[in-house]
């Protein structure tokens, strides 16, 4: 049974975590060994947009090359049919064959306290929340239920909650780490949507590698949770890690 303590969260949150820079590095060797390389792949990248997550966009991009931006708050993925679309008309084709690499990493934070949810900002006096955006829908999941609609002065943080919303049971508040989680499998289920509406009759294929990005006291961003399959000729291919 997981420990509901705030030490116990953050220890099964860094679980098989490893830092950033070598779990790139094991990206690109697990590819390999199933024909994707950077020279004839797009990265698709699907974070927050919060600052935090520039490092991990910095190190994808030294190994995977320039990526094609896909994500929204709490990385959750809203570009749709026509965003993979343009994606698909910029993938090196040298065999005849597509591919993208899709990596879905939401965020959170542990502060030098050992509290889930926070994390010191470089400049700021005390630590701050991460995902902003996903406590704030938290925060609201504690009051009374109000219809999700698209608002126009808030469309990001709005679609949140309509992509959410109707994942979590009425009079049920999920913890921030349960939020992360629920996050990153929209994010990887929404991907597979879209690149199939945008494939065609394209041969696509596509390696989602997923988890959570979570920033440490020291500076140092771990990667937790991994998981990662290919999808190769329509074949869902697991990937060990």
């Amino acid at each position: 049974m997981p420990d509901p303590t705030p030490a116990g969260e953050a220890a099964g949150l860094l679980a098989d975590s490893v830092a950033v820079d070598d779990f790139v590095t094991w990206s690109e060797w697990a590819l390999a060994r199933v024909g994707f390389r950077p020279s004839n792949c797009l990265a698709l990248v699907d974070v927050c947009r919060d600052e935090l997550m520039a490092d991990f966009d910095e190190q994808v991009s030294h190994v995977w090359g320039r990526p094609f931006a896909i994500g929204s708050l709490a990385g959750l993925v809203f570009l749709g049919r026509t965003g993979l679309q343009a994606a698909l008309s910029h993938v090196p084709g040298e065999d005849g064959r597509h591919r993208f690499v899709a990596f879905c990493f939401p965020h959170i934070g542990i502060d030098e306290d050992g509290t889930v949810g926070r994390v010191q900002r470089r400049g700021m006096s005390r630590a701050s929340v991460a995902c902003g955006a996903l406590a704030a829908f938290r925060s609201e999941l504690t009051g009374p239920r109000a219809e999700a609609v698209l608002d126009v002065d808030d469309v990001e943080q709005s679609l949140l909650r309509m992509r959410l919303g109707p994942l979590v049971p009425d009079g049920y508040v999920p913890s921030l780490t349960e939020l992360t989680e629920l996050a990153r499998a929209s994010a990887v289920a929404d991907v597979h949507r879209f690149v199939d509406l945008a494939r065609g009759h394209e041969p696509v294929d596509v390696a989602y590698i997923s988890g959570t990005v979570v920033h440490l006291p020291d500076g140092v961003d771990h990667v937790a949770a991994v998981q990662a399959e290919v999808v190769i000729d329509g074949v869902l291919i697991p990937l060990p890690h």
